[in-house]
């Protein structure tokens, strides 16, 4: 006859079902309760009405700025940007302040290639009454073609204005305010560059404000600092009326090609503050960074940054000496914590410190060894190369799946964090299977421990690589090493050990939440792989609970955690695929290019080919890269051919061609034929450039051989004038070949209207063609 489990067994049974229920409840709720409230930080200030008092900043009030000048793309050297500059100069001049402009040419060397151009600084000054330094605002006005650059960077500019007229109606301050709206900023910083080349203002500045923006809402942070910045973040902190701001992705942003205007400014040995908002990408240059999709709480928080700023500062002595940096982060809403980076190295000693104390006090408690330890270290680093491979894995499939809606994937925030969520959960369950295997063979502890060598290795490196960012791993290490010295004296299993894990891994979803949800605004769930390696760090802390609690069964709470996870990516998947609305827009794009040499013509789509472009790209659509037919650009696009249209590659006239010595000097006369707003000329011969003189102003090259496979590239905006001269001295030697484009921003016909579910970074017309000697 089969032993039947008494009715005690069955009650304990479900006694302790109930009792893990509960603790898995409690647990999710502190967990979700401190990620809701790590990330009120990242919450815009409500809009102030046009009707508050005239000193206060309003957004409305800075918005009706907007409305006038931001209706319609204003690039460098456009008849708009002619209109967009006299309305600024207009109401600086009605504020009561004496704009000039600063026009010249200017040429910047970006890395890749040397952009060049026309550019017109607006400058104006505000008179302290006894400066020490002056504070310098500074935004640029003029936009991408293809957009009317409403956030990019219509905010900054509205705001500097709201900003200058609330100044007005206060007492004067002490310091000099300089305000500064660059141009030709997307042209490669031209506007900075000239300015702090030319500009006698240059010598006056203490303080540089620079705001812009990488998307159309979300808070503005403060995201990059000139370097010796201690002083200066300690006052922002102080004046911020509700600051947010990370120094770990100060240091991300370091590692990125990314630029602004504050780029040139801090290389030119200026001090220096940078504020962007930056959620809805896929807003960023495109024709729907609009008016109406303009969050006034952003505009708001820049503007409050702005002005409670020069409040501040402009009472404050600007010649302050340097005082080292700072380390930064938020952890309550706007609350922050700020401590000197020479504080750095010390917490990371006492943190190897209380590690060391923390093994021996498991060790000698009998609850972990070095084998074990060392073996929980292995199972760590298998967590994390899963993890990796999860996220690298589920976007490599999502996207092939959704080929045609990748860009939407990206920059859309709402798919991107949705996807964060359900990727999250997936390696979290993972993570849950994975310590529950482990924990057969390795004890909790040593389990535990292992994964926290992975954290200090993490802390050692960051202390003396990326200092900035060594807060990450510290304080969470720290707390997470005092909780488990707690385990060590608590039952097994219990309530307590349980919530004690729970409790001791607050300040890691703390700071690391915002961290994730930044990274991923910035630069998209094409990071996912290392997104989740952050994700997989964070669950470490959570091993005790991960690899022990039986939620049911051992493997219930990963099954819940992986369904709920795949769950949440199928609806995300399933409302992607319904897309692109007129909420969720996508990129839609359409280039024509032409070869004047071998009269071929070629439609060129940068996304998939969608119900807009297959008005083009119709037959024989060729997946490549636009090097194939012009190698001036390295776009991943789709193509096929197009129909011939009467449109002429630049005239080039030889104006001069010298020789002294073993040099030869050229000099070129280079002049559209069709109103096109840009030229480009790239070497295909090897050349040995000794000099690069553009318009009349000499380019110092960083270096002077260059080859067909690290050619010389430079565009230059020729706006109305439609040409621009280049002297060029290279060996005498040497065979000359270039190629010679110009780009306008428009096609030459268009085919069918572009649907309102589909925005564009604009269409653009390159017409080529070769010279030699």
């Amino acid at each position: 006859m089969a032993h039947l489990p008494s009715s005690n067994t069955t009650q304990t049974f479900h006694e302790n079902t109930k009792r893990s229920v509960l603790i898995f409840i409690s647990v999710i709720a502190i967990i979700l309760g401190t990620i809701f409230v790590s990330l009120l930080q990242l919450k815009s200030p409500k809009v102030v009405p046009s009707s508050a008092a005239t000193t206060a900043f309003s957004a409305d009030r800075a918005f009706s700025y907007l409305e006038d000048f931001a209706v319609a793309p204003h690039p460098l050297g456009s008849k708009e940007h002619d209109r967009v500059r006299d309305y600024l100069v207009g109401v600086l001049e009605e504020l009561g302040v004496n704009p000039e402009i600063q026009k010249t040419t200017s040429l910047h060397d970006t890395g890749s290639w040397i952009a060049g151009g026309t550019i017109e600084n607006i400058v104006a000054k505000i008179e302290g009454t006894n400066s020490s330094k002056a504070i310098m605002l500074v935004a640029h006005y003029d936009s991408v073609p293809g957009g009317p650059g409403v956030s990019d960077d219509g905010a900054g500019v509205s705001a500097i204005l709201e900003t200058v007229r609330a100044l007005k109606e206060m007492k004067s301050l002490e310091n000099d305010v300089i305000i500064l709206l660059t141009d030709g900023e997307e042209n490669g910083m031209l506007g900075a560059k000239a300015f702090v080349e030319e500009h006698p203002f240059v010598e006056d500045i203490g303080l540089v404000l620079n705001f812009e923006a990488r998307g159309n809402e979300g808070p503005s942070f403060m995201f990059e600092t000139s370097d010796q910045n201690g002083w200066f973040v300690k006052e922002f902190v102080e004046a911020a009326p509700t600051p947010v701001a990370h120094s770990f992705i100060y240091n991300l942003y370091k590692l990125m090609p990314n630029d602004t205007d504050l780029t040139v400014f801090k290389a030119a040995g200026l001090n220096g503050l940078n504020f962007a908002f930056g959620e809805g990408l896929g807003h960023y240059h495109t024709t729907s960074d609009n008016l109406q999709e303009l969050s006034k709480e952003s505009l708001q928080h820049h503007g409050e940054y702005m002005l409670s700023l020069v409040r501040h500062f402009g009472k404050l002595d600007l010649t302050k000496p340097s005082d080292g940096n700072q380390i930064f982060f938020n952890i309550f809403g706007s609350k922050m914590i700020t401590y000197s980076e020479q504080l750095v190295i010390p917490i990371m000693v006492l943190t190897v410190i209380l590690f060391v104390i923390t093994f021996i006090h498991g060790y000698r408690r009998k609850k972990l060894s070095v084998l074990g330890m060392l073996a929980g270290l292995l199972v760590m680093i298998g967590g994390i190369i899963g993890s990796f491979l999860i996220g690298l894995s589920l976007w490599k499939i999502l996207t092939a799946i959704l080929h045609e809606k990748v860009w939407m994937m990206g920059t859309d925030i709402t798919f991107g964090t949705t996807y964060l969520i359900a990727f999250s959960l997936i390696v979290f369950a993972f993570l849950s299977f994975l310590y529950t295997m482990a924990n057969k063979k390795i004890k909790v502890e040593s389990l535990t421990m292992g994964a926290l060598l992975i954290w200090l290795i993490l802390l050692v490196v960051t202390s003396f690589l990326l200092s900035a960012g060594s807060y990450v791993f510290a304080w969470p290490l720290l707390f997470g090493l005092i909780g488990v010295n707690i385990l060590f004296r608590s039952e097994e299993n219990s309530w307590k050990s349980y919530l004690v894990t729970a409790g001791f891994s607050v300040p890691a979803f703390l700071i690391l939440t915002p961290v994730i949800y930044l990274i991923q605004m910035l630069v998209t769930m094409n990071l996912a792989s290392a997104l989740m390696v952050m994700v997989s760090l964070v669950g470490a802390l959570l091993i005790p609970i991960l690899s022990t609690l039986k939620v049911k069964t051992k493997w219930m709470m990963s099954s819940i955690l992986l369904a709920a996870g795949l769950l949440v990516l199928v609806t995300n998947t399933l409302n992607i695929n319904n897309k692109p609305t007129t909420e969720h827009q996508k990129a839609s794009d359409i280039s024509y290019f032409m070869d004047e040499d071998t009269n071929k013509a070629y439609w060129v789509a940068r996304h998939a080919v969608d119900d807009y472009t297959s008005n083009y790209l119709q037959e024989n659509v060729i997946e490549g890269n636009t090097s194939e037919f012009f190698p001036i650009l390295n776009w991943d696009v789709n193509y096929s051919e197009a129909d011939l249209y009467d449109l002429k590659a630049p005239t080039v006239t030889v104006i001069s061609d010298e020789v002294q010595g073993d040099k030869r000097t050229i000099e070129y006369q280079l002049k559209t034929n069709r109103q096109a707003e840009e030229i480009f000329m790239q070497s295909l011969s090897k050349m040995n450039i000794s000099t690069l003189i553009l318009n009349g102003k000499e380019m110092k090259l960083d270096k002077n051989e260059f080859t067909t496979q690290q050619p010389l590239l430079f565009t230059y905006i020729v706006g109305q004038s439609g040409e621009v001269n280049v002297k060029v001295t290279v060996d005498a030697n040497e065979s000359i070949e270039w190629i010679v484009a110009d780009l306008a921003y428009n096609i030459p016909e268009i085919k069918g209207e572009r649907p309102p579910e589909y925005s564009t970074y604009g269409e653009n017309s390159f017409v080529m063609k070769k010279i030699r000697d």
